[in-house]
């Protein structure tokens, strides 16, 4: 008895030394898997020079929302913009939208539709009649993982500018390069005020998110 009572003993000493091997091998492994994985994720190499866009290729969607859920959701011309890449993938350039060519999605009975618009481009909204244009401007970026780059720069419309920071896919095409780049601004922060709870307290439940959402597609080819 007393025997089988040591083999038994050392048998589960023997076992137990066995599972906590497997159990520090298995940690042991997926910590250098998890460090290989870091170290695959290769920053996304930009070629230096200057580019101009692609004006037909490249979009501006833009979005609204109300309280109550609702939402407007349309787009806007790019009419020109240029972007300069420097050693480090370090990228600046700046863009301009013509603010008549404002366009909605979601309507599709012309009249209604070309009521919101005319709204818009009233000075109740972006007066486009007095500021036609609007610029976004970058002024410095980081690679922040892979192809994905976060920017620094400002942001213009009817005439106010303020600073601005948004996220943006980098990604290498035949003739040069593809970014999408997402932004949200504050219109409160450019005088857009109708039926902004930034400006008016008794709205109930017809007020506009202050927040407008961007997506913006730049196409950029290298000049020669």
């Amino acid at each position: 008895m007393k025997i089988n009572y040591k083999v038994s003993l050392i048998n589960l000493v023997i076992l137990c030394l066995i599972s906590c091997g497997g159990k520090q091998k298995t940690t042991d492994q997926n910590q250098t898997k998890k460090v290989i994985s870091q170290n695959s994720m290769s920053s996304l190499a930009l070629t230096p020079g200057n580019y101009i866009i692609k004006s037909g290729s490249s979009s501006v969607l833009w979005e609204c929302r109300w309280l109550g859920g609702n939402k407007h959701d349309g787009d806007i011309k790019l009419e020109k913009g240029s972007v300069t890449i420097k050693d480090g993938n370090d990228i600046t350039g700046k863009f301009v939208v013509d603010m008549n060519t404002i366009d909605c999605f979601d309507i599709k009975n012309i009249g209604t539709k070309n009521k919101l618009i005319g709204h818009l481009k009233s000075d109740a909204f972006f007066d486009v009649e007095n500021q036609p244009k609007a610029s976004l401007e970058i002024h410095s970026s980081e690679n922040i993982g892979d192809n994905n780059f976060l920017f620094n720069g400002d942001f213009t419309i009817k005439g106010i500018t303020n600073p601005i920071q948004m996220k943006g896919l980098v990604q290498e095409i035949d003739s040069g390069y593809n970014a999408d780049i997402k932004l949200v601004f504050d219109r409160s922060k450019y005088n857009i005020r109708h039926r902004s709870a930034s400006f008016f307290n008794d709205l109930g439940d017809r007020i506009i998110s202050d927040d407008v959402f961007l997506k913006v597609n730049i196409i950029v080819t290298k000049q020669s």
